[in-house]
């Protein structure tokens, strides 16, 4: 191993402590929480691990992920308690993992910066010294890792992010002289296991490919390497494109861009759509209020979110400038946020932008930058797919942190003192702001979690000791049901019916909510789960609050009184 490999020791165990305490303490914060995804895709690894593969292929939730919350439960066999946590565990130590990543990637990133270079008429100019961009890159990747992306949401991104910066890190290494076959046999390796982790990257990695042609300048040399990178890609892929294939009949490689864009431009409801093209329609068991059954092949705690492909079969996305602008102008005001906000990176983009004014011809280090471009190839080209269709913030974070460092690549600067020191200055004033921003994030979920705790526990507790056991069929009451999905899955029951309208439910006459309660029995519901800020019993029924919780159960015989 090179002797530069060892340069800064210290300093890179400070930030690895530093950013495994940080990501423990927001892991450890939000433990019993859960988001929507998480759900399917602890779904999703049951099925996995049970060999219940028709269950499993799935063309809207991507495999990976799934695996490692499966097996991780499968071995640890948690209580119903320790469930949601060790969720957030596995979420820790894939975030711990992208770290290492991201350091193989930092680590070619440095050495390309390494020599100093000269300017334009002769005028000595130099990068950023070895220490700040240590601390530049550690700073950017946790606050990219623990805001954007978090440990907090249930979801594949961080699995992802990690790949990434693999991929990065390979074609750098690849641009610096090691272009070997192992390399680009590695490089399709990791692009594959991406696809694995999320569908977007099916697309991605063929741009990924071009950025690693870009980056040699030995095209006789390059191709065939590529082409290796490109066959191991089909291959791993392909694992998954042909059971997904044959599962769908037709060709694809998942359904996520296409049910996107027609719920985000095209405006179709993402749970329950509505449309005579629909080959699965819910079926609507009641009308006022609306109730609809969703039992049948589909299972799963909320079928409706375990595969949203197979609710939205048969509608195909169309243009529609009016809703592609609505999603554009969403796009950049989320980009705009994230820049300017005093709560976001408004701190990165001073650093930045004072940098490049003090520097001889602010603009002279594009020249010197140049190596970087083609890594902007797939970044830039994945920040502006997400932005027509649907922008969230835990997508973009890798893209976002690798942006930062190209853009601090540009500064070029004289080797005055003056300079040394306002270079110092201004990276740890951007490290040490950042950290506070992170630490007040972190004082907040746990600020919030003392306030729930482990409500969902709770509540599926106590469902289970009014009558309703595992296995058991419930309904739901709720437009945005995400709660008493979260209780579900720790109760182990199976949603099959949905009221979503519950004003217009709790607002009804007692004889309309004894007809829902009657039709919701006939669909098969053993019981009938709300959430609500004022009991429910005040409008008829025998309701029971679930504990402490804000969650209440109407317990059905065949009659559904």
């Amino acid at each position: 191993m090179p002797r530069e490999n060892f340069g800064y020791k210290r300093l890179r165990i400070f930030f690895w402590c530093a950013a495994i305490v940080l990501g423990a303490t927001d892991a450890w914060a939000t433990r019993f929480t859960m988001n929507p995804d998480g759900v399917s895709y602890l779904d999703l690894g049951d099925a996995w691990w049970r060999g219940d593969w028709h269950m499993a292929v799935n063309a809207w939730w991507s495999p990976l992920y799934s695996w490692l919350l499966g097996l991780f439960l499968k071995v640890l066999k948690p209580s119903a308690y320790w469930e949601y946590p060790v969720v957030h565990l596995v979420n820790l130590l894939i975030y711990v993992a992208a770290m290492g990543c991201f350091e193989f990637f930092l680590r070619a990133f440095i050495r390309q910066r390494g020599q100093p270079d000269q300017g334009p008429d002769e005028v000595p100019a130099a990068t950023l010294p070895e220490w700040a961009w240590w601390a530049l890159g550690y700073t950017l990747f946790v606050w990219t890792s623990l805001v954007l992306i978090t440990v907090t949401v249930v979801s594949p991104d961080m699995c992802l992010a990690a790949l990434f910066y693999l991929a990065w890190g390979l074609i750098l290494r690849a641009q610096e002289g090691a272009a070997t076959w192992r390399t680009f046999a590695a490089l399709g390796l990791v692009l594959g296991f991406g696809y694995l982790a999320k569908s977007v990257m099916f697309p991605l990695a063929f741009l990924f490919l071009v950025a690693a042609l870009l980056s040699l300048r030995n095209f006789r040399q390059a191709i065939p390497r590529v082409l290796l990178s490109g066959l191991v890609f089909v291959v791993i892929a392909g694992s998954w494109v042909v059971p997904l294939s044959r599962a769908k009949g037709r060709a694809t490689f998942g359904d996520v861009g296409k049910v996107d864009y027609a719920v985000f431009v095209d405006s179709v409801d993402a749970f329950i759509p509505s449309a005579a093209a629909l080959r699965h329609p819910a079926s609507r068991i009641f009308e006022h209020p609306i109730a609809y059954e969703f039992s049948g092949p589909i299972k799963g705690t909320y079928p409706i979110w375990y595969d949203p492909s197979y609710w939205h079969e048969g509608i195909e996305p169309h243009f529609d400038l009016r809703g592609q602008g609505r999603m554009l102008l969403f796009a950049a005001m989320q980009y705009g946020s994230l820049l300017f906000s005093p709560y976001m990176q408004l701190n990165v983009i001073v650093a930045l932008s004072v940098l490049l004014l003090i520097g001889p011809r602010p603009l002279s280090g594009a020249k010197r930058g140049r190596t970087n471009w083609p890594l902007l190839v797939p970044t830039l080209s994945a920040i502006g797919l997400y932005a027509a269709v649907f922008t969230d913030y835990r997508f973009i974070g890798a893209f976002v942190c690798l942006l930062w460092l190209v853009g601090f690549s540009v500064v070029r600067l004289t080797p005055e003192d003056v300079n040394r020191k306002l270079i110092a200055a201004l990276v740890i004033a951007t490290s040490l702001s950042t950290v506070a921003l992170l630490v007040r994030f972190a004082l907040l979920d746990m600020a919030r979690t003392r306030t729930t705790g482990p409500v969902y526990w709770e509540a599926a507790q106590a469902l289970e000791q009014n009558g309703v056991k595992p296995g058991d069929k419930i309904a739901l009451i709720g437009n945005q049901p995400w709660g008493g999905v979260f209780v579900a899955r720790l109760a182990r029951s199976e949603i099959i019916a949905q009221v979503n309208q519950p004003n217009e439910f709790w607002g009804a006459p007692a004889s309309i909510q004894a007809a829902v309660t009657a039709t919701l029995a006939d669909a098969g519901a053993r019981a009938v789960l709300a959430m609500g800020d004022r009991p429910p019993s005040t409008s008829g029924g025998r309701w029971q609050r679930l504990g402490y919780t804000p969650f209440y159960v109407c317990v059905l015989n065949d009659s559904g009184h």
